[in-house]
């Protein structure tokens, strides 16, 4: 009977590496997944998570995290009792269990959306010049930005908007979308976490549950960025896998949209980026553009400090590591530093526009 099993197993294992050593050639060739997987199967596939989970109200992803982190700790617990007991056979076994299950979510995650972090990048598809950006062009536009915002902001009380309205809202702007060619339409909804709370513990505004296929918005956060969360969160949805193309692609579709709120959302984001990057340049020049910010988008700026300084602890810290080294094992070497790198893409797009 075990040996049927190890037999199974050994199947089970084998069928895992196969397809990771065919992933792992696949996503060699950015062309070939840009058009195969990008563009060809991922929005043929979005229709299964559509049906499975798109229509529950609630979000089911993160009882699938749930369900994945309870049962591999039975494992582990099991493996860890079975060795106490000298049952070193048995333990084994669940070891490999253990192992194959973590292998099928490996597979699973690339086929189900990870595959994007490999596709054509988006600076290349928009015919983006991100190698003639100069600081005078990034003194150029962090000026228009802070004055764009700092206007918007005097006609905004973001005390009386209605934070529930603007994700049906967002979700017809993006599914209306001509201007990225490269976003898959299928699947574009937006839901909240099971406990907000906890996800703003973890330090998180917002993710994309890739087994689920949920474009999660953390419904806590402040509302001067929530419109941008929002849409940056659908654009992973969407099939955009890279940190400052999402940003880039939020700031695009909001920076002129007719609601001032929206429009305000991408241009105080996007100055905080752009700021961001001045002050490991020059932190003179840095100080200097942070003045002219007006006294309510400072305020803004530190509303936002109180909120995350509120939930940061060590699960901020670790939330951090964690997913930093995840952005760097898939495929963004620079970890969390890529979210800032928006502000190439927010220069070199406006530059080509004539701004």
């Amino acid at each position: 009977m075990m040996q049927k099993a190890w037999k199974s197993i050994g199947i089970w294992l084998g069928l895992n590496i196969a397809l990771i050593l065919l992933i792992n050639w696949f996503v060699l060739d950015m062309d070939r997944v840009e058009q195969a997987y990008s563009r060809g199967f991922y929005p043929l596939y979005q229709y299964l998570p559509k049906f499975l989970f798109g229509l529950v109200p609630f979000n089911l992803g993160d009882l699938l995290y749930a369900a994945f982190i309870g049962y591999m700790l039975f494992l582990l617990f099991r493996i860890i009792k079975l060795l106490f007991q000298r049952f070193y056979k048995k333990s084994l076994f669940t070891l490999a269990i253990l192992v194959g299950f973590i292998l099928s979510l490996y597979v699973f995650f690339h086929v189900a959306w990870g595959i994007n972090y490999y596709r054509v990048p988006v600076s290349k598809q928009m015919e983006l010049n991100l190698d003639t950006i100069l600081q005078e062009d990034h003194l150029r536009i962090l000026d228009q930005h802070i004055l764009v915002a700092n206007e918007l902001r005097e006609r905004l009380d973001l005390s009386r908007i209605d934070q529930a309205a603007v994700d049906r809202e967002i979700e017809t702007l993006m599914r209306a979308d001509t201007t990225f060619p490269m976003l898959s339409k299928t699947q574009v909804k937006i839901k909240y976490p099971l406990s907000s709370t906890l996800i703003a513990y973890f330090g998180t505004s917002g993710y994309l549950n890739p087994f689920s296929n949920e474009s999660q918005v953390n419904a806590l956060i402040p509302r001067s960025s929530y419109p941008f969360t929002a849409t940056h969160e659908l654009a992973h949805q969407m099939g955009i896998g890279f940190e400052d193309e999402c940003n880039f692609i939020a700031y695009v579709k909001l920076k002129e949209h007719p609601k001032a709120w929206y429009s305000y959302a991408a241009y105080y984001e996007s100055l905080q980026y752009l700021l961001r990057s001045l002050y490991w340049v020059d932190q003179g020049l840095f100080e200097a553009y942070k003045k002219k910010l007006s006294v309510k988008v400072r305020q803004d700026l530190e509303a936002d400090r109180r909120f995350w300084e509120s939930y940061t602890g060590w699960l901020t810290d670790l939330s951090g590591l964690f997913y930093d080294q995840y952005l760097k094992h898939n495929n963004q070497k620079e970890g969390m530093a890529r979210y800032g790198m928006v502000s190439r893409l927010i220069i070199a797009y406006e530059k080509k526009a004539g701004h």
